[in-house]
């Protein structure tokens, strides 16, 4: 059993039982990976071994992202029109029925291209970069679409949802600053700007919630180097990341399995830091599982790291037969 960092009762107790790297009994799971309009079904098993047949197909034309709530017991996709959330409810290593979903379309004006989805405690964000817009839906896919006040960020921000004081809040970072504020109200408090040391040249690349530590966690880049901006508190702090000659990048966090930020390479941020691995490889999507594996994707090729090792000990390099984007880990019975 890997070493835990400080955890309450009830996310120890989930640690516990959900930790297993190379060393404990498989943890039964699924991994969806959505990309050239379909997603995919794997168990998490046999990705590990080696056998990368899926158990399950679903058609999605148009598909740009995926998200998965363990809490709700739903899978969203995001669409450029629409949202739409399905039960997992029935979901196993062996079958992964499609029931009908539940939707909440944009308004008419609203192109989602190239959108993203974040999780919250409670709500789902969907970015619409190219609409310059962001909306926020229910988890339990109840009610209309809430759109996000923007009013005063910048049309390249990057955005995620984030927990403080009781309340759920927008948090955004660009090139100069990374902050939150009321996602419907960007006066209201509580709210937090601190100006980015040193400022970014290129991205943002990414922005989540590091939900254990209470923290946010940043990705931009400067001329020469991909930083980490760690806003903790109301203090900020950055640190060089990843290999040189800076490539767009990405956070995958899980709060049992830990930390990574890939891109040109990838480096465990925690819960034990390594070193840059495999800094002459270019990852395009990842994963961390509660399992406590890495899943990263070059092309059509995932590769399967153990976690609980430091630095992560690579188990295989598998070819998928297509090029997904966006992955998904869904426990299951």
């Amino acid at each position: 059993m890997r070493k835990l960092w400080p955890l309450s009762l009830a996310l120890l107790a989930l640690a516990l039982s959900a930790c297993t790297g190379s060393q404990e009994p498989p943890l039964p799971a699924l991994v969806a990976m959505g990309g050239e309009g379909e997603v995919r079904f794997f168990r998490a098993r046999d990705l590990q071994g080696g056998t990368p047949n899926p158990v399950g197909t679903w058609t999605t034309p148009s598909l740009q992202d995926l998200a998965h709530s363990q809490t709700f017991g739903r899978l969203y996709l995001l669409f450029p029109d629409r949202l739409e959330a399905y039960s997992t409810q029935g979901f196993s290593e062996t079958t992964v029925p499609q029931p009908s979903p539940t939707q909440a379309t944009f308004p008419n004006d609203v192109d989602c291209t190239g959108g993203y989805l974040r999780l919250g405690q409670n709500q789902l964000l969907a970015r619409c970069p190219e609409a310059g817009r962001a909306f926020l839906w229910s988890l339990d896919a109840s009610g209309n679409l809430e759109e996000a006040d923007l009013t005063g960020l910048p049309s390249g921000v990057r955005l995620a949802l984030f927990p403080q004081g009781g309340q759920e809040l927008l948090a955004y970072m660009s090139r100069q600053a990374l902050g939150y504020r009321p996602a419907l109200n960007p006066t209201g408090t509580p709210s937090l700007e601190k100006s980015l040391d040193p400022q970014a040249d290129q991205g943002p690349y990414d922005l989540q919630p590091d939900r254990l530590q209470g923290r946010l966690l940043g990705l931009a880049a400067t001329l020469a180097e991909v930083r980490l901006y760690t806003l903790e508190g109301e203090s900020l702090s950055s640190r060089k990341v990843l290999a040189d000659f800076p490539r767009p990048s990405r956070l995958a966090l899980d709060p049992v399995g830990g930390g990574v930020a890939y891109g040109q390479g990838f480096q465990v941020l925690f819960p034990r830091e390594s070193p840059v691995q495999r800094q002459f490889h270019t990852y395009t999507a990842g994963l961390v599982g509660q399992d406590g594996y890495l899943y990263l994707v070059q092309g059509q090729a995932l590769e399967v790291y153990d976690l609980v090792p430091s630095p992560p000990l690579f188990l295989r390099s598998l070819n998928l037969g297509f090029s997904p984007t966006t992955l998904a880990f869904i426990p299951v019975e």
